[in-house]
């Protein structure tokens, strides 16, 4: 029996019925019979808390890309506090084999001079997709790469915006990932300096007889005070002033589009920006006391305070907790290490709100949960799943506006469809390079009741709920032996509503 023949007769409809697929669209498969297998559920999402003491499958849930049961071992075995500290130490984590595995995607190293010599750009951004969903599914640095993704999405930049597909490399690099779980101050700085994140906003039309304030307000609203963060358009006027002549190299020479201060296009007149003066007859210096001022306000400690909890607490965390990260930002001067380290020890984890998996993590998710083999080269990624990715709504550095992608379930939860399509490819083999086994995944399992007990330790680690065992197991038991319905009843699983929450 297929799986669509299943669902539709669990819905009361017949295999042949014109009907059955726009009936399985317009109820959009919620929580209901078979229903809930291709989507989001509609359960209340407080239903979903964590429950007294799960404080590890906590920790593991939030700072990693998706649960597996070695990850729970070893938050067991370390416990809670040590598990956490491992994780902030990323250096300290033997990465080795994703450093071997990345070997191949040599252009991840290039510098803009060495990109824009190439005959296909295309082929370096594709390895800069692949490395991103490599890392996040079999790196051992979990909430370094977690970290990552929230300050790409932080501060965005579009692939595909003028030439940033030659240069967000060399961003993804030295920005982002040197500083991921370092200072923000050295991370805005870098930002700052950025050719790439200059282009993007472009501030390399930014002179003193013309500033362009584009780059300056999203400086403010968006990387660091927040649109409520106090400042007014004098502010903003005034800082982008600060900031004419940053700019980058033009010429096609070795520092092409790498960071360059043009002393005749600055302003050298004296400013003010929040309050603070900024003399007269400086240079580059201006910008450098922007980057001070900025992070060091308390707008900016709030503001990210409140994303991070957002990221990895709950869409509504505490104001106790916000609190307690702000204080901890403005007494380190911006550590991002002991801002994580107050979030996730100031509160009882039972107390966290659900987090809905947005697609990349969905995605990444099943292939860590599934052990999905996945077989590229740098010279050969994958398109397929990049394809995937783009129609989910979610290929990394591909959103336009600099704001970056959504962390709301209900900007997500609209397009269940495709998310039941994505596990629907992944199990039957129809992305390329990518592969499920069923017989590893199963080993000795026989029975539907032993197939659907491996798929709740190896999937869920116990908590697929009653229902949604009921009706897997129930597929399985259609033919426990058929290959093909062990693969489906993983892919009725990957889109069963308790994969969607985490």
């Amino acid at each position: 029996m297929s799986l669509k023949r299943f669902v539709a007769e669990q819905l009361g409809l017949t295999a042949s019925a014109p009907s059955a697929d726009s009936v399985l669209s317009r109820r959009k498969m919620l929580l209901g019979g078979a229903a809930a297998f291709a989507a989001v559920s509609a359960r209340p999402p407080q239903a979903r808390a964590v429950p007294p003491g799960s404080a590890n499958r906590f920790l593991v849930d939030r700072i990693t890309f998706g649960w597996t049961p070695e990850e729970q071992n070893q938050a067991d075995s370390l416990g809670y506090h040590e598990y956490l500290e491992r994780q902030l130490d990323y250096h300290s984590i033997d990465d080795s084999a994703m450093e071997a595995r990345l070997e191949s995607y040599e252009m991840l190293d290039y510098i803009p001079y060495h990109m824009h010599n190439l005959v296909n750009v295309s082929v370096a951004y594709r390895q800069l997709y692949e490395a991103t969903i490599l890392r996040a599914v079999q790196s051992k640095r979990q909430l370094y790469q977690r970290m990552v993704e929230f300050w790409t999405d932080h501060f965005n930049i579009n692939l595909f915006s003028g030439e940033c597909a030659w240069i967000k490399n060399w961003d993804d690099k030295n920005v982002i990932r040197v500083h991921a779980l370092g200072s923000f101050r050295e991370l805005l700085s870098a930002s700052m300096h950025s050719a790439c994140m200059l282009h993007y906003l472009n501030n390399e039309l930014s002179v003193w007889w013309g500033p362009n304030e584009n780059y300056a307000r999203e400086l403010m609203e968006l990387h660091t005070l927040g649109v409520d963060g106090g400042y007014t358009q004098q502010d903003v006027v005034e800082v982008a002033r600060c900031l004419t002549g940053w700019d980058f190299h033009r010429p096609d020479n070795y520092d092409r589009q790498m960071f360059r201060f043009a002393a005749n296009h600055h302003d050298f007149d004296a400013k003010t920006v929040l309050g603070h003066a900024i003399p007269a007859g400086q240079g580059i210096e201006d910008g450098e006391m922007v980057c001070d001022i900025l992070a060091s306000h308390p707008s900016t400690a709030r503001y990210l305070a409140t994303k991070l909890c957002r990221k990895f607490w709950s869409e509504n965390p505490p104001v106790t907790l916000i609190d307690a990260v702000t204080a901890t930002y403005t007494a380190t001067d911006g550590d991002i290490k002991a801002m994580l380290r107050t979030l996730f020890t100031t509160l009882d984890p039972s107390l966290a709100g659900p987090k809905f998996k947005r697609p990349f993590h969905l995605v990444v998710s099943a292939l860590r949960a599934t052990k999905a083999s996945y077989e590229t080269t740098g010279a050969e990624p994958s398109v397929a799943l990049f394809n995937r990715l783009a129609n989910m709504g979610h290929l990394p550095f591909n959103w336009a506006p600099p704001d970056g992608y959504p962390d709301r379930a209900d900007f997500w939860v609209g397009s269940p469809l495709t998310r039941w399509n994505f596990a629907a490819r992944l199990v039957n083999g129809n992305i390329t390079y990518l592969s499920v086994d069923p017989a590893a995944f199963f080993a000795t399992a026989a029975t539907a009741d032993q197939l659907m007990g491996q798929i709740q330790a190896k999937l869920f680690g116990g908590r697929l709920t009653a229902e949604e065992r009921n009706l897997i197991r129930d597929y399985l038991a259609t033919d426990p032996a058929s290959p093909s319905i062990r693969l489906e009843a993983i892919g009725l699983a990957l889109a069963a509503p308790s994969f969607q929450w985490y």
